[in-house]
């Protein structure tokens, strides 16, 4: 009977280290490549790790995620920086050849899409159930990007952060409007009066020589014309690069450039933009008071720190919508380009389905609370960037927010610096000039992407 006994408790025991070896399989390392440091994955060992958290309840929440990501799944992830090229050879070569060294991709969308197209990512409509919710962009951490091929492939991140980054609203100076004793434009955009021919008279209205020396001192409107050419096109409803076809040769198209020229030559109304360091001069005019109305952004007003405790600016730039052109409509015009960071995942890697899982688990650190995700205090930034007057700061984030609640594809930025705008807007060539010179390097960029 010992003997038996013996034996039976030798034999649970093996059957028991069986089981444990059995179920206990390796955790699965999966790396996401990007070009700058991510936090937090299953390397950091606390909150401080990254040096931008101050130990708030939500920076306790997004390390807390990884180690419930880690037990769910049974995985350890890690975020490399790759560096910008490095993430592009990366995505050209290994994927190509059909072994790649990542399990997620950081990408930008002109050399995202090219890798979609061409069938190098994987396409989710084959991994996940039909009724998952990312595939009929109702989930509320995880979208996609609409491309002509319907693949499922270049996945966004959703939240009020995301709407309003890489937004470039049009901006005002209150004070000049209303010295000038013009109707606050958000007036205008209430009564749907705020169009491209309003805007032209105000520009005119608002060009100034102030010391009578002949020479303009203060002009309409003035930007950097990489930042206010999309805006303008998008207000009329219309596009360059969207689809596999170009679009610059389109009648509404030359109703774009047509009105910018008149803006700059016509009209003079309209601050003439160097040929050298022209981005560097025409993003900063707001500043001195040069100009009126301008296309700016968050990160250019916080790069003076212009709303700090004790302001640089005496005035207020108010941001609005832009002017509907004549062949826009303000319910369905585009607001915002999608030109923000994507994730893709590169085909033929092990279990995408469970890579995919671990990347959207990882952005829910706010576990689908999207109150808590897109609170006030979690955006800040971008509250203080824009205005020192609360009222200010929640009108400009608006305006921001719902400008990415519009945003569509366009590959305008791929081209953009082949595209002869300056010469447009100095008169040296004339839109139709610009359309008919230019429709094929647009149609050989798309054909490159696609």
């Amino acid at each position: 009977m010992k003997r038996i006994l013996s034996l039976a408790l030798v034999l649970a025991m093996a059957f028991s280290m069986i089981s444990t070896f059995a179920t206990a399989e390796e955790p699965r390392h999966i790396t996401i490549a990007l070009w700058w440091d991510m936090y937090y994955d299953s390397d950091d060992e606390s909150w401080e790790s990254n040096p931008s958290a101050s130990g708030k309840e939500t920076d306790i929440m997004r390390f807390d995620v990884v180690k419930e990501i880690e037990e769910t799944y049974n995985v350890t992830f890690e975020f490399v920086n790759a560096t910008y090229a490095g993430v592009q050879d990366s995505l050209n070569i290994s994927i190509l050849a059909g072994e790649p060294d990542f399990d997620v991709y950081m990408v930008e969308l002109g050399w995202g899409v090219p890798a979609v197209m061409n069938g190098l990512a994987t396409d989710f409509r084959d991994v996940l159930d039909p009724s998952d919710p990312l595939l009929s962009h109702e989930d509320v951490v995880m979208d996609y990007v609409n491309l002509t091929n319907g693949a499922v492939s270049l996945l966004s991140v959703k939240g009020a952060e995301d709407q309003v980054g890489a937004t470039y609203p049009l901006a005002f100076n209150l004070q000049m409007i209303q010295e000038a004793n013009l109707e606050d434009p958000r007036d205008l955009v209430e009564r749907g009066e705020w169009t491209w021919d309003k805007f032209r008279e105000y520009c005119q209205i608002l060009t100034r020589d102030i010391d009578g020396d002949g020479v303009t001192d203060v002009y309409g409107y003035g930007g950097w014309m990489g930042d206010f050419f999309p805006y303008f096109f998008m207000s009329n409803g219309t596009y360059v690069c969207a689809t596999e076809t170009e679009n610059l040769s389109s009648p509404e198209m030359g109703e774009v450039l047509s009105f910018l020229q008149d803006l700059f030559v016509t009209d003079k109304s309209a601050y003439p933009i160097p040929a050298e360091n022209g981005w560097d001069v025409c993003r900063w005019l707001y500043r001195d008071k040069k100009v009126a109305f301008t296309t700016t952004a968050a990160w250019i007003l916080d790069s003076y720190k212009d709303y700090l405790e004790e302001p640089n600016l005496d005035f207020d730039m108010v941001f609005v919508d832009y002017p509907i052109g004549p062949s826009g409509n303000p319910e369905t015009n585009s607001k915002k380009l999608a030109n923000s960071n994507y994730w893709l995942i590169p085909a033929g890697i092990e279990d995408p389905e469970l890579v995919y899982r671990v990347l959207r688990a990882y952005q829910n650190w706010y576990h689908e609370d999207t109150e808590l995700r897109d609170d006030p205090d979690e955006l800040e930034w971008w509250y203080t960037s824009t205005s020192n007057k609360l009222d200010l700061q929640d009108w400009n984030f608006e305006i921001m927010k719902s400008m990415g609640e519009h945003e569509t594809v366009d590959f305008i930025n791929v081209v953009i610096n082949d595209l002869p705008l300056w010469d447009l807007l100095a008169g040296n060539i004339t839109p139709s000039q610009m359309q008919e010179q230019n429709r094929q390097v647009v149609q050989d960029a798309l054909d490159q992407i696609f």
